[in-house]
């Protein structure tokens, strides 16, 4: 096999890296940036358009202003060159909190406003929490972590000498694609300690969809694309007979999130006639969308039978549904009201953008937060601390002596926000907002723990990069399966103590996880009579494995 150089980063940033050049990104990496900054400014057009009342126009303001804030700071600075982790974990607060909302509704012809609980309250506050987090990743960048040719952390050196920045060879993606595919297979709607770690395990499914990334410098896209194209189909199979849209779109984002990430590194020179192959296949992609969405509304149709029938008839009835656009349309109609009457998280109505964009979440959120009573907020000061606690092992709790059973703690901070504010019932795993957290637990105060909270996330998220001599950044693969995750809840998450357990626990776990099977792949190269792959990260040179 092929082993494929960690390029990706080399081909996007040559070794004159953009900050020792310019603070301004060139090539791609501005067409892109200006062209999202076009696409904004558009959008705040139409919503003068289709809401000329007062509070969408503040409310579109608001976002806009926000958006363009971050689009001029990725354009006049070298953060994604030099800290490309962290600063992508940034872009993706604005996306998924208001500059998705603002494209995602104009371009559906939908005010901003409509269907939010407290429009201009919601965007404003977004909009504080994100001038916060570019504020304190400047001073990180320039401060705490300035962009050198070389060097790092005692940390840093640990994670390259266990192996981090090594680029796993072909096989052992392939390897860990199936293995990350067993693992949720064997994981999934399961309790218990075997199942929590095949859950943890499943993330290395993507893995696969590595390739293409690895190979698009190497000419040799084609020799794996069959493979790809039969994992793929495997993998959407199995998604429908298992009910799971997560595990069909997660692949498909990761690959789309650090082609974008590369893009936004690129100092190619623009060449038109990929700009025109690129826009084409977001045309199609584009129209893709609706069957797309669709399909995955067929299957929340197919799911009153899961569990309850075989996996192939669970595919047969999702494949029923789909072929059915009147149900579909009443499904939709029938859920949209639901929420409306109960709990409300309706917003936009594409169930792919949905998927993207988090403002209704925090707007539901923010507004329990601001009808919280004294008692109520010593309520829930006293659960989040036994939150932090249930994220302990159970033998551990034991071991400690602590008196708390995890089983009543099955609910989310959405569940628990809006139980305080409205009553009713837990555990619906609705989904909360961190920022809203921290404003019920401290007021406005929480803006000062959330700069310091933002600084340790930088840390560990630019952990997942190595710099090099050269002057390049690279990204390694655990960073690259992790770009979803980190794009939707980097410097955010569902809850305070969710969103801090993450760094504690989860992506350490993830890590340990990856190099372990990425050992026992060398292992068996070793074993086998097989060359290594190159123990310098970032080589040119190509070695079978």
């Amino acid at each position: 096999m092929i082993t494929a150089p960690f390029i990706l980063a080399s081909a996007a940033a040559p070794a004159d890296v953009a900050w020792r050049r310019s603070d301004r990104p060139v090539g791609y990496a501005a067409f892109v940036l200006h062209t999202l900054l076009a696409a904004n400014l558009a959008a705040l057009i139409v919503q003068i358009g289709v809401g000329p009342e007062s509070v969408n126009l503040a409310t579109a303001c608001i976002a806009f202003a926000s958006s363009a804030g971050m689009l001029a700071y990725l354009l006049w600075t070298p953060a994604l060159q030099t800290h490309p982790v962290s600063t992508f974990a940034l872009l993706g607060f604005c996306f998924t909190t208001q500059m998705g909302a603002l494209l995602g509704q104009s371009a559906f012809g939908v005010a901003l406003a409509d269907n939010l609980r407290q429009p201009m309250a919601t965007f404003a506050w977004l909009a504080a929490f994100q001038t916060v987090a570019m504020a304190m990743h400047a001073f990180y960048r320039t401060v705490l972590s300035p962009a050198k040719p070389a060097g790092g952390s005692t940390v840093r050196g640990l994670l390259e000498r266990l192996g981090l920045y090594t680029p796993p060879g072909t096989g052992t993606l392939w390897f860990m694609g199936y293995l990350g595919l067993l693992a949720f297979l064997l994981g999934s709607g399961r309790e218990g300690v075997f199942a929590k770690t095949m859950q943890g395990m499943a993330f290395l499914t993507w893995a696969p969809f590595l390739i293409p990334m690895y190979q698009l410098h190497l000419g040799r896209w084609s020799r794996q694309a069959p493979q790809l194209r039969f994992f793929s189909l495997l993998v959407e199979q199995l998604g429908l007979a298992s009910n799971s849209r997560a595990v069909m779109l997660s692949g498909f984002m990761t690959v789309s999130l650090f082609a974008l990430l590369l893009l936004l590194r690129s100092h190619e020179p623009v060449r038109w006639m990929r700009v025109g192959a690129a826009g084409l296949a977001a045309l199609l992609l584009g129209l893709a969308a609706v069957p797309v969405s669709d399909l995955a509304t067929a299957m929340v149709v197919a799911r009153k039978v899961r569990g309850t029938v075989s996996a192939p008839e669970m595919v047969k009835e999702t494949w029923r549904a789909f072929q059915q656009p009147e149900v579909l349309q009443a499904d939709r109609e029938a859920r949209a009201a639901q929420t409306r009457t109960r709990y409300d998280e309706h917003y936009i109505d594409n169930v792919l953008l949905a998927r993207l964009v988090e403002t209704k979440f925090h707007d539901n959120a923010l507004f329990f937060a601001g009808t919280l009573s004294r008692s109520d907020q010593e309520q829930l000061q006293e659960t989040t601390l036994k939150l932090f606690v249930s994220v302990l092992p159970a033998p551990a709790i034991r071991r400690l002596g602590i008196d708390l059973d995890k089983a009543d703690f099955r609910f989310s901070m959405g569940d628990y926000l809006s139980h305080l504010s409205q009553g009713g019932p837990l555990g619906g795993y609705r989904t909360g907002s961190s920022l809203a957290h921290g404003l019920a637990l401290m007021g406005v105060g929480y803006l000062a723990v959330y700069a310091v909270l933002c600084v340790m996330a930088f840390l560990a998220l630019d952990l997942l990069a190595a710099r090099r001599r050269e002057g390049v950044v690279l990204v390694s693969a655990v960073g690259m399966l992790l770009i979803w995750d980190i794009f939707l809840g980097g410097i955010t998450g569902e809850s305070v103590h969710s969103w801090i357990t993450q760094y504690l626990r989860q992506i350490p776990q993830t890590v340990v996880l990856f190099l372990l099977v990425a050992g026992f792949c060398k292992g068996v190269t070793w074993l086998f009579g097989g060359l290594t792959p190159p123990t310098r990260p970032g080589l040119t040179r190509r070695t079978a494995t």
